[in-house]
């Protein structure tokens, strides 16, 4: 949207906070508070979704509830009842109230209200199915059609909730072409300012250290997600649909993980690098094991062509034993060697 390499807020962003969250939050509410165009966007936004909470009268940010959540930002309706929850993301994963709570906090709304989450446009793809998932059955999700890919709605209920994630990119272009069509100036300096912030965020994603980072259970993880590696490979080896002869684990700049080759004993087979990718785990889908082809003995179009990709994202079980989650893999990869073996 605004072109900007850096801003003053962006620079003493990086120089001075590890709470670029809050900040984001802060300067979204200043924006909100200060500027009558701004608050009209936000609403046209929203009912640009489908959810028409009328007109938005005041923001308050650090709203704490009943349940012990605390809302980002809070935008009430003139009346005062509670219209519009946003909560700002980055990269930090949802907390145990998200939505959850947040969902039981709007359940008695008498007027259309919703639940919006804001995040980097690169993180939609994979925010808004962990969003959908952390739904209690007890709520009834009707997801919405939209030409937009910037933007994901549901109704909840089918009442006048609404659960809905869009990006920064996408909220703060509106609020900005809003404010310069009504000569807001002031408004449209300040949205270019949290927008540049956004950006360095969204291209930079160097996420500040915390101190529970350095905690046993992270290294414990990665250990244990290339067991997980070597143990598929070992038994996918076993059952034949794999083949490591003359090749060795190779970890690799993002992260760690072998070559192989997928197919059957009769042939044909193709070769492939199996592992964990930091990579992609942080920029394509919030998973950590990932397969790609390199095409070296089959083509890569004709891996397509059998396959339907030349690379796949194993989709790991929460909440169970380690030999069901190496079960879900090893399924797995035997589904993709069953397909290098049949010719279409």
């Amino acid at each position: 949207m605004s072109g900007h390499n850096s801003s003053l807020l962006a620079h003493v962003a990086a120089k001075l906070t590890s709470q670029v969250e809050v900040l984001a939050t802060e300067s979204l509410s200043y924006v909100l508070s200060q500027s009558a165009v701004a608050r009209r966007a936000l609403e046209l936004a929203v009912r640009n979704a489908g959810a028409d909470v009328g007109q938005i009268a005041r923001v308050e940010t650090e709203v704490s509830g009943e349940a012990q959540e605390r809302l980002d930002l809070v935008c009430f309706g003139a009346d005062g009842s509670e219209r519009v929850l946003i909560e700002a993301k980055f990269w930090a994963g949802l907390t145990p109230n998200q939505p959850a709570t947040y969902l039981e906090r709007l359940k008695n709304a008498a007027e259309p209200a919703i639940l919006l989450f804001v995040a980097p446009a690169t993180r939609l793809d994979t925010l808004w199915p962990e969003v959908r998932r952390r739904v209690p059955a007890h709520f009834s999700l009707e997801e919405k059609a939209t030409d937009d890919s910037q933007v994901r709605t549901a109704t909840v209920d089918g009442s006048q909730r609404w659960l809905m994630l869009t990006s920064w990119r996408k909220l703060l272009g509106a609020m900005s072409s809003r404010a310069s069509d009504h000569g807001d100036v002031w408004a449209e300096r300040d949205i270019l300012q949290l927008d540049a912030l956004c950006e360095q965020q969204d291209v930079e994603a160097f996420l500040p250290l915390r101190s529970d980072e350095f905690a046993p259970a992270v290294p414990r993880r990665l250990l244990n997600l290339q067991k997980l590696v070597d143990d598929a490979t070992e038994l996918a080896r076993q059952r034949e649909f794999a083949d490591t002869t003359r090749l060795n684990v190779t970890p690799q700049s993002y992260g760690y993980g072998r070559y192989l080759r997928l197919g059957g004993p009769a042939g044909p087979w193709a070769n492939a690098w199996f592992g964990v990718n930091f990579e992609r785990w942080a920029r394509e889908r919030e998973t950590p094991l990932w397969l790609h082809f390199n095409g070296s003995e089959m083509s890569l179009a004709e891996i397509t062509r059998r396959v339907g990709n030349d690379r796949f994202y194993f989709d790991l079980p929460t909440g169970v034993e380690y030999e069901a989650v190496l079960d879900t893999v090893l399924a797995g990869l035997e589904w993709i060697a069953e397909r290098i073996v049949t010719d279409p």
